[in-house]
């Protein structure tokens, strides 16, 4: 959903909002007009219960001006949390979506904070209550023509000020976020890699890199201040002036002309101060504004592929026949990763893909379970598009394990049970776990099935975590399995266990692709991919492709061979 389809759908908010917000600048005038009333009437009277009634009075207008206000505040709050949960579903998916396709927004989700923010806060409070400038305007021409005048010119010189800070202070503001986060990006990324830049001594080389991008941040950050600061100087200029002028011409009008009087020269001051409020806090507002503008164009852009996007029928699960049609992939233009990859699997077959480093492997495999959307060609999934079927449902049917296995803050069971409720799954959750030979491992954890695992699977080692994926990957029974590289951190017996469990999905009839770049593995698969420089080399059963590779009947040769022969074949 764009963010300009919930603020219309939002619209009842702002006219409720305008309503309060008129009620609460007519009680504004309460201030004014006691004033006026107590210097013009009460105190030339000098009557004591007439003060007391009068300040009774207005002093409950005031009670009702902080109710209105409150309530005010409360609706632009949940106005804020409105947008936020409307939008919250759109910009997941579509970050989900394109993730992995080099267009990915990872502060989108602090772009929706900012937009909810704003909304929910002061600044667009104040914009709201601009509106009603006129009002003060008209009382001020009641009292006279020149006290109209002079906050007349007031406002329309700090209006001006306003589309100066916008003219100094949108690009900088732009570019000085875009820098702030290009600072924490790198920052993030230096600290998941803190092992490597402390074991290779790459410490103040980082630190330069980091300070480099973090000091071009600074320097824009600071020249967004400093014209700020130059505007808002000039701005409490005129604010203070104003004051002066006011009173002045006031006087001025009181000594020269008859019927002005000092209740009407406070009220008047007081008019003009609730007149330029508005523009003042639009002014001190304008970064957030800024702010606030930048992130709403921002999700426009993200969501604008997702627009006239409908949830498609959910198809019955598959039965597991896969076919690649005339497949091609890439990220740029420059570097095609996939081309003209075809090939097909009966369902409950067993396929081994293999190549040299950079061929196109993984990219096949997320393209398999619908992660990647093929530039040209297609994956289908018992005739299905798998990247149409991957936004409706498929994922139920799909067990996938990537090559870094990336686990989630919670309980060993709650991410195998792919961060569901693993009480209402505790049978499955085990079956999993026994099924990819992690069941008496995750026993001997401090707390067994309810061990917290920490962030990304921080508190265990790289098996564990791969053997708790692969549980999660077997999870819900699937009928079609991709697992890329599944032994990468098994030692000798998880890595039997990993065969036993392959050869009990191929018995009951699962579709399994293994991505591997040892032979050992493929042992039981009934075809082989070849895959070289991004090109299908070879596709067939695997006696006929092993034969083909240099392989003796019975006899698999060593990882490098295959890789080197992959090679050689491919050029």
């Amino acid at each position: 959903m764009m963010p300009r389809e919930v603020l219309s759908q939002c619209r009842w908010y702002f006219l409720y909002m305008l309503f309060f917000s008129f009620l609460i600048r007519v009680l504004h005038l309460a201030t004014a007009i006691y004033m006026l009333v107590i210097f013009d009437t009460v105190v030339p009277s000098k009557s004591n219960p007439t003060l007391f009634v009068i300040s009774a009075i207005f002093l409950y207008a005031i009670i009702i001006q902080t109710i209105l206000e409150y309530l005010q505040d409360r609706l632009f709050r949940q106005l804020g949390e409105t947008i936020y949960v409307r939008m919250r579903r759109a910009v997941f998916d579509t970050i989900m979506r394109f993730s992995n396709q080099g267009e990915v927004q990872k502060h989108a989700m602090d772009d929706l904070e900012i937009f909810k923010s704003f909304i929910a806060g002061q600044g667009m409070q104040t914009l709201i209550s601009i509106p009603w400038i006129p009002l003060f305007l008209f009382v001020l021409w009641a009292f006279h023509f020149a006290l109209f005048l002079v906050c007349l010119i007031t406002a329309a010189i700090l209006f001006s000020l306003t589309m100066i800070e916008e003219i100094t202070l949108s690009g900088n503001q732009a570019e000085s976020n875009k820098k702030l986060r290009e600072s924490r990006d790198l920052m993030a990324n230096i600290v998941k890699n803190s092992e490597v830049i402390g074991a290779m001594s790459m410490h103040d080389n980082v630190l330069k890199r980091w300070a480099s991008v973090n000091d071009e941040y600074q320097e824009r950050s600071r020249s967004a201040m400093r014209k700020a600061g130059i505007v808002m100087g000039i701005s409490s200029f005129v604010k203070n002036a104003l004051h002066i002028v006011s009173m002045t011409v006031a006087a001025y009008l009181i000594i020269n002309i008859q019927g002005m009087t000092l209740g009407v020269m406070i009220a008047s001051n007081i008019l003009m101060s609730k007149a330029i409020g508005p523009i003042l806090g639009v002014l001190g507002a304008w970064r957030g504004f800024l702010n606030f503008r930048e992130a709403y164009r921002r999700l426009e852009d993200l969501l604008k592929d997702r627009q006239g996007a409908q949830e498609g029928l959910k198809l019955a699960p598959p039965e597991g026949h896969l076919s690649v049609e005339s497949l091609l992939f890439f990220l740029d233009r420059e570097r095609t990763i996939l081309n003209g990859v075809n090939f097909q699997l009966e369902a409950g077959q067993t396929l081994g893909v293999i190549g040299s480093s950079a061929s196109g492997k993984s990219s096949l495999a997320r393209l398999m379970v619908g992660i990647f959307k093929p530039c040209d060609g297609t994956v289908r999934l018992d005739g299905a598009d798998v990247h149409h079927w991957s936004q409706n449902g498929l994922g139920e049917y799909i067990g996938y394990l990537p090559q870094e296995q990336q686990l989630f803050s919670g309980t060993v069971a709650e991410n195998i049970a792919r961060m569901g409720d693993a009480n209402s799954k505790v049978a499955e959750v085990v079956d999993a776990a026994k099924r990819a030979g992690a069941h008496e491992m995750i026993l001997r954890l401090p707390k067994g099935y309810d061990t917290e695992i920490g962030p990304t699977g921080g508190k265990l080692s790289g098996g564990q975590r791969q053997l708790i994926a692969l549980a999660r990957a077997l999870c819900g029974r699937p009928k079609f399995i991709v697992l890329d590289e599944p032994n990468t951190y098994l030692d000798g017996q998880s890595e039997l266990m990993l065969l036993a469990a392959l050869r009990t999905l191929k018995a009951e009839g699962v579709t399994v692709v293994i991505v591997s770049h040892k032979p050992s593995l493929l042992q039981d698969a009934d075809k082989i991919l070849v895959l070289g420089q991004g090109k299908q080399v070879m596709f067939g059963p695997r006696e006929e492709v092993m034969r083909k590779l240099g392989h003796v009947s019975g006899v698999v040769a060593p990882t490098n061979d295959i890789h080197a022969i992959a090679s050689g074949i491919a050029a």
